[in-house]
């Protein structure tokens, strides 16, 4: 078993809060967590980032790999070295429906 540090949803719509959890790699993303190191609230004004250091590095230890978005927070909290936001992948932009096809010009 891998196990991965990463969010899990707990907030309501509209409202997201989140938990920092070690959750199995293969698990869904609010699936059931092995343990809890923190919380994450984008909604505060700064932006909240608790999380339990001796904890998360214990699971480093063990082997567990922390998402794009943990790692992330996890430099700027100093756990790991800091990480170069500018060489992280984007998110391709959605599909753009079909354009309608042209009307053929009457005979």
């Amino acid at each position: 078993m891998s196990a991965k540090i990463r969010l899990v949803r707990i907030g309501t719509k509209s409202k997201p809060f989140y938990r920092i959890a070690v959750i199995d790699e293969s698990s869904a993303r609010n699936a059931r967590t092995i343990d809890v190191l923190g919380y994450y609230d984008p909604k505060k004004e700064p932006t909240l980032f608790e999380i339990d250091k001796e904890k998360v590095e214990l699971w480093l230890k063990k082997g567990a790999q922390p998402s794009d978005v943990v790692r992330k927070y996890l430099g700027k909290a100093g756990i790991l070295p800091p990480l170069d936001v500018t060489k992280m992948k984007k998110r391709a932009p959605k599909k753009e429906a079909p354009a309608e096809p042209a009307a053929a010009p009457a005979a």
